[in-house]
């Protein structure tokens, strides 16, 4: 076994740590569409997301009749699939956020015995359609959006809040695009922290498509950020389209999505917005630029045998989260995510300790 391997063994099978992500939820209804049917049960579906929007734009004139085929009801949202890692390597991440009024909808299950879900409601729709290079997402965000700091309160006493805070390593919070009351919650969050002495060590955003809302409410979001950093350290994450909008959003030159210039342009973004960490994660390769750990990129083999994309990127958060808990250098952090990711894209869900272990040996760029 390589010095490399043995690391990520030790790490892996020693890891531990309290991890706490709020505070959406969503139940994905998935499906794929019908290219061509030969006979009742046999089909082809149409494999390439820009076919699709080819065929739309065709069609824009007139109208656009399309075929679905229902794959899975499932789970979704960034804190049960970003814990689902954590979950799946053993720890049990506290996920607050919206499972079921009255009972926990069956698409989380599966996750009542491995994490620690706390639900404020019922969670949102999305309609989900999934494709061999990319997947389009349709939801319906009146619950999440609607979601305050306001509900913690409600439904939780201030003892059971502040138990919830309480010894937290990592804390995340998701989807700053799809809520509209993120900054309420952000600040609602920081509110445990006035006077408890053991602040987490870190805390992971993934704002989501950016370009959902103005630059302005996005600059406002990153100022009211960037002043918490100096007390718990940051971490942005974000896919090769959203670096690229943040990069144009705070005036930093990015002319390329690959991985030299991305890493070229991180430590510039970093610094402008006041981030402790930003990470990109990609298909093809993982970016980061840290404080104390510089730049680093891990290349990785795009997979081919596809099983579900819907998570993907949530994937990715959760095994960097994982390998955040200890300390491994930033570049083994990167490739930790990205087995992380090649392996629920392939299997439909994440690995177990063994299992991540396995795919980390394939990994190309360790």
């Amino acid at each position: 076994m390589s010095t490399d391997m043995k690391k990520y063994v030790d790490y892996i099978n020693q890891m531990s740590g309290n991890i706490l992500l709020g505070c959406d939820g969503f139940v994905d209804e998935t499906y794929e569409i019908v290219q061509e049917r030969q006979n009742q049960t046999e089909f082809s579906a149409i494999e390439n997301l820009k076919d699709f929007g080819e065929l739309i734009v065709e069609r824009a004139g007139g109208g656009v009749g399309v075929e679905i085929v229902p794959k899975r009801r499932c789970e979704g949202g960034f804190g049960i699939n970003t814990g689902r890692i954590a979950a799946c390597l053993g720890l049990k991440p506290v996920l607050p956020g919206l499972y079921g009024e009255a009972t926990i909808d069956p698409a989380y299950e599966e996750f009542k015995d491995s994490c620690a879900l706390t639900s404020l409601g019922d969670p949102a729709l999305t309609l989900a359609f999934e494709f061999q290079n990319g997947k389009l997402l349709m939801s319906d965000l009146g619950r999440v959006s609607n979601l305050k700091w306001a509900d913690f309160e409600k439904h939780f006493s201030e003892e059971q809040i502040k138990d919830m805070f309480t010894g937290v390593d990592i804390l995340g919070l998701g989807y700053w695009s799809l809520t509209s009351n993120f900054d309420d919650l952000f600040m609602g969050f920081m509110k445990q922290y006035e006077t408890i002495e053991n602040a987490p060590k870190r805390m992971f955003f993934d704002f989501a498509d950016i370009q959902k809302k103005s630059s302005e409410a996005f600059l406002k979001s990153l100022e009211m950020i960037k002043q918490f950093n100096s007390k718990i350290p940051m971490t942005f994450s974000l896919n090769h389209h959203e670096i690229m909008e943040l990069c144009s959003r705070i005036g930093v030159e990015c002319a390329e999505a690959t991985p030299e210039a991305i890493a070229a342009a991180l430590p510039i973004a970093r610094d402008k917005i006041g981030f402790d960490e930003l990470v990109v994660h990609t298909p093809d390769f993982a970016v980061a630029s840290s404080v104390a750990d510089g730049e680093a990129i891990a290349m990785q083999e795009r997979q081919t045998n596809i099983v579900r994309l819907a998570g993907a990127g949530d994937s990715f958060n959760g095994g960097y989260i994982c390998a955040s808990l200890g300390d491994l250098p930033i570049k083994q952090r990167l490739a930790m995510a990205n087995a992380t990711t090649a392996f629920f894209v392939t299997q439909g869900t994440g690995p177990n300790k063994e299992q991540l272990i396995a795919q980390l040996e394939k990994t190309a760029d360790k």
